[in-house]
């Protein structure tokens, strides 16, 4: 009985280290997405000022020390950033509504030349261009 026992757990063992090793499939579109937004970004085209061109004008500055700034937000603060492959990691501050958090905010960079800046996160789309 103390035999089975031990043997149980041992196969119980040996399949939760199992499991742990197994690497998951991608689908297809997974694939396609790496594939399409995998390139490392260059961070020196991001350092400047980025004027939003939506209705809303979330203008903002990204500094070479990887500091950032607001540029016309009084309640969202843009503190930080850093890029990682094709993603940009933002570091902002709420002040909004009387209380105060911080957060970060990650994007896609979808498209990046000298003078433009596309950002996606899900299927919200951000376009910019460099003042």
């Amino acid at each position: 009985m103390v035999k089975i026992k031990t043997i149980q757990i041992l196969f119980l063992i040996g399949m939760l280290v199992m499991g742990s090793c197994k690497n998951p499939k991608k689908n297809t579109s997974e694939i396609q997405n790496e594939e399409k937004h995998g390139a490392t970004v260059d961070k020196e085209l991001l350092v400047g000022s980025w004027k939003d061109q939506s209705e809303f004008a979330l203008h903002f500055t990204l500094f070479k020390d990887g500091s950032a700034s607001s540029d016309n937000m009084k309640t969202l603060l843009y503190r930080n950033w850093e890029v990682q492959g094709n993603q940009i990691t933002f570091t902002v501050e709420s002040i909004g509504n009387g209380t105060s958090f911080m957060d970060d905010e990650t994007y896609i960079i979808d498209r990046l030349t000298k003078d433009s800046l596309i950002l996606k996160n899900g299927e919200y789309i951000f376009e910019y261009t460099k003042e």
